[in-house]
């Protein structure tokens, strides 16, 4: 099925191209979400259902 489909396709490595792509992509996006450099702002994520009253002012 793959045969057929991409037999009469001009640009074979575009598939391949797409996939590196994407994952390139994928890697560089939880690279930085999980840097070293935001974990200060999941800690003061983490501790805000703790407080006994949010930035907000919300009671």
């Amino acid at each position: 099925m793959y045969k057929q489909f991409y037999q009469g396709m001009t640009l074979e490595e575009l598939p391949l191209f797409a996939l590196v792509l994407f994952i390139a992509i994928f890697l560089g996006v939880c690279a930085w979400v999980f840097g070293a450099r935001r974990s200060q702002d999941f800690d003061a994520l983490s501790r805000l259902p703790l407080s006994e009253r949010g930035e907000g002012g919300h009671e």
